[in-house]
């Protein structure tokens, strides 16, 4: 086991503070509908027949058979609906998927290696689990599924952030990037791609001076407390100073104890000051659930306004009340610009496949994992972005996801955020940081020492 492997245990992080599970099952090849983001039913007949054509295709019309083992952090209903998605793969070849859910794959995963019996798949929370087995026991996708499948599907971006000496190593199935959300009935404030982090405060200063806490915010997550702030400090970030710093500091080659990152946390100070800056104060966001925060902008009177948080916030609110409609009662704008050569850079996270061995099923999934009319099924599940760049927005069960998708696959730089990078004791320190941060900004010196004491000793 190399050291790396040793010292970077990646646990994904559960969204809303959902814990963690095992559920283990086989695909159920007969599902055409997918539940959509509101919480109802959407047909996705001609997609699932698209996804059969492809599956068909890559086998060359045979039944291959035999069985892929699968491991990822899905659970519930969020399982429910990726497994319909790969419904017509096991139609098509009769290759069996059997799918293992945990938030512990890495470590499961380490043991099956030493036993010789590695999981085939592994569909981490966390791009550095990628990079622990790139060139040793995971398998080149170049010489896998192939180059052109690889650049025929896939942004750059992300081709770069998966590649290790030539070899490619992961596969981006859903994708993740923070944008500023908020409820066009009672929203008046600045929108549009040109919009400034100083007309966004400018704004919320005249609300706050109004009596209305401008933002909507919850940090508590149980051991991850503090997770959506680290996002949103990051996308401040990577605005001000660009997606070269957000790699470095990813790769330890750049000090948390910058001014780069300073100067973040003094802008994000500004979002959690007080009541009057951000719903509950320090005290309430720091014990309110991210899932329950977007509740303030739908009150009478409005109690919030804006609320910084990921791709998949339109499926939660959505789903939480039937009568929402996207668009009508739910818009978001992409992060403001500070500096303006870094306004089309967007950063992201998500879930990225690695394969373990090279038989004829295992080829033939991952490479209907690359396919377009797979992609296109994961999007209409309403429940992710999916990273392929030619999935078509109208796979997207409303027009909120498909403007999410094309803004960030549109975008010019994409970078993977620092924490998806980084070992899990530095992701969890950055965590502690920023719910300390918010309850008492004089911690700051003390939080950024203890992150860089964390990279030394991961590195």
């Amino acid at each position: 086991m190399s050291s790396f492997r040793k010292k970077h245990l990646l646990p994904a992080v559960a969204v809303m503070g959902i814990a963690s599970f095992v559920l283990t099952g086989c695909v159920d090849g007969e599902a055409t509908t997918t539940d959509d983001a509101q919480g109802g039913t959407s047909d996705n007949s001609a997609l699932y027949q698209a996804a059969l054509d492809k599956a068909t295709e890559i086998v060359d019309g045979e039944e291959i058979g035999g069985t892929v083992t699968l491991m990822g952090t899905w659970g519930g209903e969020e399982r429910e609906r990726f497994l319909s998605t790969l419904a017509p793969f096991e139609e098509a070849t009769g290759v069996t998927i059997d799918f293992t859910g945990t938030e512990d794959y890495e470590s499961i995963q380490q043991s099956s290696i030493a036993g010789g019996t590695p999981i085939d798949v592994v569909a981490a929370g966390n791009l550095g689990t990628v990079l622990g087995y790139a060139g040793e026991e995971a398998i080149d996708l170049n010489t896998l599924i192939g180059e052109d499948t690889l650049a025929d599907n896939y942004a750059q971006g992300f081709l770069d952030s998966t590649t290790v000496d030539g070899g490619n190593y992961g596969l981006w199935t859903m994708v993740d990037n923070y944008m500023i959300w908020y409820n066009p009935n009672n929203y008046d404030g600045p929108t549009g791609d040109d919009v400034t982090w100083d007309q966004l405060s400018d704004y919320t200063t005249t609300l706050s001076a109004d009596g209305t806490a401008p933002w909507c915010m919850g940090l508590s997550a149980g051991a991850s407390t503090g997770w959506p702030g680290a996002y949103f400090m990051l996308n401040l970030l990577l605005k001000q100073s660009g997606p070269e710093f957000l790699t470095a500091l990813g790769n330890g080659e750049a000090s948390w104890d910058s001014p780069e990152v300073r100067s973040a946390f003094a802008l994000f100070e500004e979002v959690v000051a007080s009541e009057d800056t951000v719903l509950g104060g320090p005290s309430g966001v720091i014990t309110t659930d991210p899932g329950a925060a977007s509740a303030g902008m739908y009150s009478d009177p409005q109690q919030c306004s804006l609320e910084h948080w990921g791709t998949f916030t339109a499926s939660i609110i959505l789903a939480s009340d039937p009568t929402l409609e996207a668009g009508t009662d739910l818009d978001f704008m992409k992060m403001p610009t500070i500096d303006p050569a870094y306004a089309s850079s967007q950063g992201y996270g998500g879930t990225v496949m690695t394969a373990f061995s090279d038989r004829p099923e295992v080829a033939a999934f991952m490479e209907y994992e690359a396919s377009v009319e797979a992609a296109s099924l994961v999007a209409a599940t309403g429940n992710w972005t999916g990273a392929n760049t030619n999935i078509p927005a109208d796979a997207y069960p409303n027009e909120i996801l498909g403007r999410v998708s094309t803004d960030l696959l549109g975008a010019s730089d994409l970078v993977p955020f620092p924490i998806a990078l980084t070992a899990s004791s530095v992701t969890s320190a950055v965590y502690a940081a920023i719910a300390e941060f918010v309850q008492d900004p004089s911690t700051l010196d003390d939080s950024l020492a203890t992150i860089d004491s964390a990279v030394a000793a991961a590195n």
